[in-house]
């Protein structure tokens, strides 16, 4: 009889012991800092020099941020795809970059700041075979250095 009695006790013992609670999910590794600064980016069409109104608001979002006190240099370095020939790109990075860097100087950032550079189509944004032009690599890029 007390069996009896103590049986529906065990049988809720003996399913509680079968339940399994989910594993906790692993914690989430802390989020690293960024090794650079943020980088304003300015996209050109193919073969272009001209700067669209999103590239224009980008330089003056950059400007902003570069005449903050404590910025020790603003690096712009121009990018190309990888159609036409590497002195073409080479130099159409470099006229990209410096006229970001006026663009900059315009907006009231000190040219002492401003360091300017092409790199042509050694650095993609987007890899891609030789030849063809991604629109993604044809841009220059405002970084900011405090």
């Amino acid at each position: 009889m007390l069996f009896r009695a103590f049986l529906p006790i065990l049988a809720l013992l003996a399913l509680a012991a079968c339940e399994t609670t989910p594993p906790a999910a692993p914690p989430q590794p802390p989020v690293q800092p960024r090794d650079e600064p943020p980088a304003h980016v300015v996209f050109f069409d193919k073969g272009s020099i001209q700067i669209n109104p999103t590239g224009i608001a980008t330089i003056k979002q950059a400007a902003v941020e570069a005449k903050k006190p404590g910025v020790k240099s603003v690096d712009v370095t121009g990018h190309t795809d990888r159609s036409g020939s590497d002195r073409v790109n080479n130099a159409l990075s470099l006229r990209r970059a410096r006229l970001v860097r006026d663009r900059l100087i315009r907006e009231g950032v000190p040219a002492a700041l401003i360091t300017a550079r092409g790199l042509g189509e050694s650095k993609p944004f987007m890899q891609t075979e030789d030849g063809v032009g991604q629109p993604e690599n044809r841009r220059v890029e405002i970084l900011i250095t405090r």
